[in-house]
């Protein structure tokens, strides 16, 4: 049979140890909680990368297409204004050019424009993954070292309890309390 300090002592130890169980499976569940939103956090950043990879290259290929046509429009007005043999055909080539070198550097800015935006979006994606993992907050996982002083202190407190129970020499069990009350007698 036990006594209210022998319960005491029990129910204290089982629910240190618990405790404890319970914070590291806490702990473990955040753990995994984080690395999955870390995963994906790094998936969607990939993936905002390769769609502004691909904007990137659709914007290089647009670009390209559109000098090669700009310049086989050249060489059409210039061959047909030369074969027209109106004018003064330097000027004519002249003004052909100028309105090519214009149209030129009109494509030339909006490509500028469409990469820097590609790079701000960029930049945002990156902004966006670390924004997510700085909203994560540090784990702690539980302290062995404090759930074994919380188990030391209930020992302490047991041990301390005048009321618990001790075996005596002729076989009844006793509390502290009534040795100390026969050492007086």
């Amino acid at each position: 049979m036990c006594g209210i300090a022998e319960a005491q002592l029990a129910i204290g130890v089982m629910t240190t140890v618990a405790n404890f169980q319970n914070q590291k499976q806490v702990y473990k569940r955040n753990t995994a909680a984080q690395a999955k939103t870390m995963e994906h956090a790094n998936v969607a950043y990939l993936n905002d990368l390769s769609k502004i990879d691909a904007e990137t290259s659709r914007a290089e290929q647009a670009r390209s297409l559109e000098m090669l046509t700009m310049r086989q429009q050249l060489t059409r007005d210039q061959a047909y204004a030369l074969n027209s043999g109106f004018g003064n055909s330097l000027r004519v080539v002249q003004d052909i050019s100028g309105k090519h070198d214009l149209a030129t550097g009109e494509l030339i800015f909006n490509f500028e424009r469409d990469i820097m935006t590609l790079q701000n979006q960029e930049q945002d994606a990156y902004a966006n993954l670390w924004r997510t993992a700085s909203d994560m907050q540090p784990l702690q996982p539980p302290s062995l070292l404090g759930s074994g002083l919380a188990l030391a202190g209930v020992g302490l407190d047991y041990a301390g309890n005048p009321n618990k129970w001790k075996p005596s020499s002729s076989g009844k069990t006793r509390s502290y309390a009534d040795t100390d009350r026969e050492d007086y007698n």
